[in-house]
């Protein structure tokens, strides 16, 4: 009997949710990642490197629900570059080296660029994972953001329960960054390129202007030049 009582409480639904708290679970799933639409870049770059539109599958995985807050970083990491300071506004300024460290000592890993995007559009085939036009209730830009980073979690999750995966930082991938490597993608689980000069960052930041923000924007990050582009990190963990 105490056999029995021992495998059920190990194996209780309930625990499993909570040894994921903070995490929403993704579940497997095919979408087209990419877009076929036209834009630009802050540099008047097109977006050639978004294209074009490919179908992905995935396995399931769990996402943070919010960036990694100060106060998550403070605890397990020593520095802190952050220019402003409040324990649930989220890390900045950091390095790809730092957000694959922290993400590792707390049990999870950086997504696939792949992930970050299925995540982030939940289901939606739009602009932004609510629709196709801007939406104050949703993100923080650069037109109408305060004077500082705002804290996570303050506007409206998307439909899949994930908060500011638009706007507020940049996020970290585990890829490297390719502008041609959506024409040669696989499509179960893609892993990125091999080595290149940059690893991907994905999301867009409060500071960015209204018409280069959209789902599918994507950087190459690099190790000092992120200080502009106020780059965080949110975890994954594979199920």
């Amino acid at each position: 009997m105490t056999l029995l009582i021992a495998l059920f409480w190990f194996s209780s639904p309930s625990l499993l949710v909570a040894a994921e708290k903070d995490m929403i679970r993704i579940k497997s799933g095919c979408f087209m990642m990419g877009t076929d639409q036209n834009a630009i870049y802050e540099d008047d770059d097109d977006n050639t490197r978004e294209k074009p539109a490919h179908k992905v599958c995935l396995d399931g995985f769990y996402m943070d629900t919010y960036e990694v807050t100060q106060k998550k970083w403070d605890a397990v990491m020593k520095m802190n570059r952050s220019v402003f300071h409040h324990p649930n506004q989220p890390i900045t300024h950091i390095k790809w080296r730092e957000a694959k460290s922290y993400c590792y000592k707390v049990g999870k890993r950086l997504p696939t660029e792949a992930e970050w995007e299925y995540a982030a559009r939940a289901g939606s085939k739009t602009k932004f994972p609510w629709g196709d036009e801007i939406d104050d209730d949703y993100l923080w830009y650069a037109g109408n953001s305060p004077r500082e980073i705002p804290q996570v979690g303050k506007k409206k999750p998307n439909a899949w329960g994930l908060h500011d995966m638009m706007g507020n930082v940049w996020e970290w991938t585990m890829d490297w960054f390719s502008y041609t490597y959506y024409k040669s993608s696989p499509a179960k689980n893609p892993k990125g390129p091999t080595r290149q000069s940059f690893r991907v960052i994905r999301g867009a930041s409060w500071m960015i202007d209204e018409q280069y923000t959209r789902v599918t924007t994507r950087h190459g990050g690099m190790s000092d030049p992120t200080l502009s582009y106020w780059v965080g990190v949110r975890c994954a963990k594979s199920l």
